[in-house]
């Protein structure tokens, strides 16, 4: 039996004083560390890795199409569409530098983000339909391919937007696309409503996620588990059975799963939501895994955490738990071994993770 346990957020992205996982019960985690073959890679992007397990390339992977197609609470697209993702996000000055953040899940609700798709919808009659699949998630179905390359959100945020703007062919209509929704949801009524209580005003969209499959991806494993619709949307690409994460399913058979809870509170710098996340992790997965290596119950594990200071790399196989002399290592270790993120000066763009499209 094999698990492959992709964790991205699992290394927390800055180098503190007081470590981020100071005092957490983290002993599994700990003993996998310690039993098993461990690397840190230099950095890269989180959908790099999903694309790699399903056998496609990353700069070429059609991220809205697959983010569309694993929504659970939206009916399945029809075969054949065209998608972007066009996520709500909010555009300040700070230095003189425009700089795009991203609405967590529960700033923004149903009836809001309803609205204002619908505004959308008015205006760009031309271009295909936008809907929202939940309040921080919207696509927009286009009548034909976008000839154009696009950053992904996670590459823009916190980050000077005028180094990610729309590249190739149509890149003047998407700009001028982005620049005229920026016009519609800074002027709607709930936008000044939200500005007026003190709240984050939706005053922009982000697109991107364009592509067409050149191939359909392969299959990682006999069951993906998996939440977040990116994974389940590869998942249903590839004809493999998609399951929520449950460690007893995924002892019963060779298992990718994949566990997302902690990449947005990375991602957004939010400790405390990290730290329960982790908390959670090692209660149902560390701890237990660990007990299963030891049990021989698992012939094969196979833990990914990328992050912007490295990728964790760890394999523990099930003659590891006869190796006594392989002490545990406290994650928060690790964490003090790692280098700092690389900082990206304003004026100039950051190193390219190669994701765009």
């Amino acid at each position: 039996m094999q698990i492959q346990l992709l964790i991205p957020g699992l290394l927390w992205p800055t180098a503190t004083l007081l470590g981020p996982a100071t005092g957490l019960p983290l002993e599994g985690l700990a003993a996998l560390l310690g039993r098993g073959q461990r690397q840190v890679r230099d950095f890269e992007p989180y959908d790099h890795q999903l694309a790699r397990l399903f056998g496609l390339d990353a700069n070429a992977m059609p991220m809205a199409m697959l983010r569309r197609l694993g929504e659970p609470d939206a009916p399945a697209p029809a075969p054949g569409g065209h998608w972007l993702c066009a996520d709500p996000v909010n555009l300040s000055f700070a230095r003189e530098h425009m700089l795009l953040q991203a609405f967590p899940e529960g700033e923004l609700d149903v009836e809001e983000a309803g609205e204002l798709v619908a505004s959308l919808n008015e205006i760009f009659t031309d271009l295909g339909r936008f809907e929202a699949c939940t309040p921080t998630r919207w696509y927009l179905r286009l009548d034909k391919p976008a000839r154009v390359t696009l950053y992904p959100l996670d590459d823009v945020i916190g980050r000077p937007v005028k180094h990610f703007l729309p590249e190739g062919d149509e890149a003047r209509l998407w700009q001028r696309t982005m620049n005229e929704a920026q016009i519609v949801l800074h002027n709607h009524a709930r936008s000044r409503t939200r500005e007026e209580a003190g709240l984050r005003a939706v005053n922009s969209i982000w697109l991107w996620g364009a592509g067409e499959f050149a191939r359909p991806p392969a299959t990682p494993a006999r069951l993906v588990q998996a939440e977040d619709p990116l994974s389940v949307g590869l998942a249903r690409a590839a004809g493999v059975p998609v399951a929520a994460p449950d460690l007893a399913g995924a002892l019963r058979q060779d298992t990718l799963v994949v566990l997302d809870a902690l990449r947005k509170p990375a991602q957004q710098l939010d400790l405390e939501a990290w730290r329960r996340g982790l908390e959670a992790i090692e209660r149902d997965w560390f701890a237990p895994l660990a007990a299963a290596v030891r049990g021989g119950e698992l012939a094969s594990l196979q833990l990914i955490a990328p992050g912007d200071r490295g990728t964790l790399q760890l394999e523990v196989r099930s003659t590891d738990r006869w190796k006594f002399w392989r002490k545990p290592y406290a994650f928060e270790a690790l964490l003090k071994s790692l280098a700092p993120a690389p900082l990206a000066l304003p004026d100039t763009p950051p190193p390219s993770s190669g994701s765009h499209r």
